[in-house]
């Protein structure tokens, strides 16, 4: 099936079930949007033309779930956009993934039930960027260890950690049976191509031997769930 009704379709369910609302689709990447035009035919609303929409057709109160990892550069545009129908209508906006440190030891206790082979190193592979919020991926590594998953690596495309220093990381625990993970809500492009083939052969020149799950963070039914959760924060205020 379509990777984003796997994990994005699978959430917004998640919602209609829990809160038995009405859910609309908006996106923030205009790259995304349009790559969906183009290559599928699929119209997805920005989060300002979604806004207007239900504003014109008489909706007073908005939920917006972010279902961005982290507060980042993506997640700043939303905001921005949502900022200007305040006056409108009464909307209230839900937190990312990972935003308080309790969503970190949430996502650890998760894949600690997921990770348990320790013989083998997992490494998560995560978009990355420029924005300061990019720190989520060292301290999710760091939380990891702390918890005694010194196998599991989290490294990112586009930030720190870069793929050099996680196959460094990853050669200090010394065993050569990796496992490569997206840290990713939808495991798109960037799992197919960053993640199954340059992170892929590069670990492979480094001697490892290399698997793929391309089980995208949104298909597991936990993380659905801290998604409600931070909407459950905001519903009742």
């Amino acid at each position: 099936t379509d990777p984003l009704e796997k994990t994005i379709g699978a959430v917004e369910q998640k919602i209609r079930q829990e809160f038995k609302t009405e859910v609309f689709r908006a996106f923030t990447s205009s790259v995304i949007i349009n790559k969906l035009r183009e290559r599928d035919g699929i119209e997805i609303d920005t989060v300002k033309s979604a806004l207007e929409k239900l504003y014109s057709q008489g909706y007073t109160d908005i939920f917006c779930v972010p279902t961005h990892i982290m507060n980042g550069a993506e997640y700043d545009k939303a905001c921005t956009m949502i900022n200007e129908f305040k006056n409108e209508m009464n909307i209230r906006i839900s937190r990312p993934l990972i935003s308080k440190t309790e969503d970190y030891f949430e996502i650890v206790n998760i894949f600690s039930k997921k990770l348990t082979d320790k013989k083998c190193p997992y490494i998560f592979m995560g978009h990355g960027s420029e924005h300061f919020a990019n720190s989520l991926y060292s301290a999710l590594d760091y939380h990891f260890k702390n918890a005694g998953m010194d196998n599991v690596f989290v490294g990112t495309v586009e930030g720190f950690p870069d793929l050099e220093t996680v196959i460094n990381r990853a050669k200090e625990y010394g065993i050569k049976n990796v496992i490569l993970r997206p840290l990713m809500l939808v495991s798109g492009d960037h799992a197919r191509n960053d993640m199954a083939v340059e992170w892929k052969e590069e670990f492979e020149k480094n001697g490892f031997d290399v698997k793929c799950d391309f089980t995208g963070l949104g298909e597991i039914e936990e993380i659905q769930n801290m998604y409600c959760e931070h909407l459950q924060d905001v519903w009742g205020h």
